[in-house]
């Protein structure tokens, strides 16, 4: 097991409260991915082992369990994360492991996993760790292994008219490059799985827009992002001079926010998912 310090790799809670707001973000994010757990690209019944790395509470996983179930009762699961304060505590038919995705994997993980899912590492991760999560990544994966990586980075935030959508974007990125991080994810994670020679790469874009059941939801987590991410990035990059201050600005921001969603002016969500394929040779990285 190795032993991180996890105080500058993760900007919420461990608590039950935060538990809850991971399980509700992701009930919330596979209706805004079509409900499509594992990308239609990716065959199903050639899954029969799989890594959930960030997993948090392990829900993407229990719920993919459940999937693949149905068709091969002999599936193995294995969720990884900086932190084990969030694993269940009755896990079932799944494996939990702390595991920093920028540091070498055991190698009884190596080559053990057809399919390997990270999920919203935009924040915790800088510009210059991608490129060795991608070859860690690579390691764990069986030849001709699929990885399948989300995120909510700047595709959310640019070029949007909504004033709070556009603060929120000149705070992140003013925040997060001063932090050596990548706003924008998924253009990273595709630029890398390119440059590593993994195959059939693509970048997919889903938008909450696409199903109107989903406005309050997303209305009421981007005031959750406001509230947290927002405030944390306003003091740790010096944008205000204490935490008092930090939360009276994001007052005002969630409250402008409301206004504008009262007025019929709900911001959209969209989850950029990048997906591609280890060659059946493996890879030199």
């Amino acid at each position: 097991m190795t032993r991180i310090n996890i105080n500058d790799k993760y900007a919420f809670g461990r608590d039950q409260q935060e538990s809850e707001r991971l399980d509700a973000q992701h009930k919330l994010l596979s209706k805004i991915t079509d409900n499509t757990l594992i990308d239609p690209s990716i065959p199903p019944k050639n899954v029969l082992s799989v890594a959930d790395i960030g997993t948090g509470t392990g829900i993407w996983l229990t719920d993919v369990s459940q999937v693949l179930d149905k068709t091969n009762t002999s599936c193995y699961y294995h969720g990884f994360d900086i932190s084990a304060d969030q694993f269940p505590k009755s896990p079932g038919n799944i494996e939990f492991s702390v595991q920093d995705i920028t540091l070498p994997f055991p190698k009884e993980h190596w080559n053990r996993y057809d399919m390997v899912h990270v999920r919203l590492l935009v924040v915790a991760l800088e510009e210059s760790d991608y490129k060795t999560a991608i070859s860690n990544i690579s390691s764990i994966l069986k030849p001709g292994g699929f990885v399948q990586w989300e995120e909510i980075d700047e595709e959310t935030y640019i070029s949007s008219p909504n004033p709070v959508i556009q603060e929120i974007y000149r705070c992140f990125s003013v925040s997060m490059k001063a932090e050596g991080k990548c706003f924008a994810a998924s253009a990273k994670v595709y630029e890398e799985c390119m440059a590593a020679g993994f195959l059939d790469a693509v970048r997919v874009e889903y938008n909450s827009d696409s199903n109107g059941d989903n406005r309050r939801e997303t209305e009421k987590r981007l005031a959750a992002i406001i509230k947290s991410l927002y405030a944390s990035f306003l003091l740790r990059s010096g944008q205000v001079v204490d935490e008092e201050a930090a939360s009276k600005r994001a007052g005002d921001l969630i409250e402008h926010h409301w206004r504008l969603c009262a007025d019929g002016q709900s911001p959209p969500v969209k989850v950029m998912r990048v997906i591609a394929r280890k060659p059946l040779d493996g890879l030199s990285l």
